[in-house]
């Protein structure tokens, strides 16, 4: 099967659906331990999107119309770290930046379509489309206790938000306005 891939490296004229492919390319699978980055399935030829004349097509396959939109382990782009929406816009955005960046030094060594190739500076780059790791909610938990020290268990907590410090100044406020009474 043939397939297409990408080739400019102008990330405003990008559609979201080629940088997710370009970010794909470079980023580990999400769902195999394995997997080093989106690459075609044994059989596929990726031709780029624009020719340059220098393809040679020998065979009476129809040329490519689609674009590479899964791995040679089975995943999508969306799990090769190319969602948006699970990544967010800015570190899209940012993973985007860096993705083109890599095929852009591909395309430098002439490599843009050999999906195999890595180098020194090619993997050094890579070490920026990594995830930030996921944390937990019971070890955000943990960990703003324990940001808290010893305090948290010498009286409440000092507050957090304009409503417990309102609240807050209130009960002072009334605990030294109105002093308790001894009962009769």
């Amino acid at each position: 099967m043939k397939v297409l891939y990408p080739t400019s490296h102008d990330i405003p004229s990008l559609p979201d659906s080629h940088l997710s492919l370009k970010i794909a390319r470079h980023s580990r699978c999400t769902v195999c331990p394995t997997c080093p980055g989106l690459h075609p399935p044994t059989g596929w030829r990726v031709f780029s999107d624009i020719p340059d004349g220098n393809e040679s097509d020998d065979d009476d396959e129809p040329p490519p119309t689609r674009y590479l939109d899964r791995c040679e382990c089975g995943h999508s782009v969306g799990a090769h770290g190319a969602d948006q929406m699970s990544v967010g816009h800015e570190e899209f955005a940012r993973r985007g930046r860096v993705a083109v960046r890599l095929d852009e030094l591909l395309e430098d060594s002439g490599r843009l379509l050999d999906f195999d190739y890595s180098d020194e500076d090619i993997d050094s780059l890579r070490k920026q489309m990594q995830l930030p790791e996921p944390q937990s909610p019971a070890s955000s938990l943990s960990d703003e206790l324990g940001a808290l020290g010893a305090s948290w268990r010498h009286g409440p907590p000092p507050p957090r938000t304009a409503a417990d410090i309102v609240s807050q100044c209130l009960r002072h406020q009334r605990s030294t306005l109105y002093p308790p009474r001894p009962p009769f």
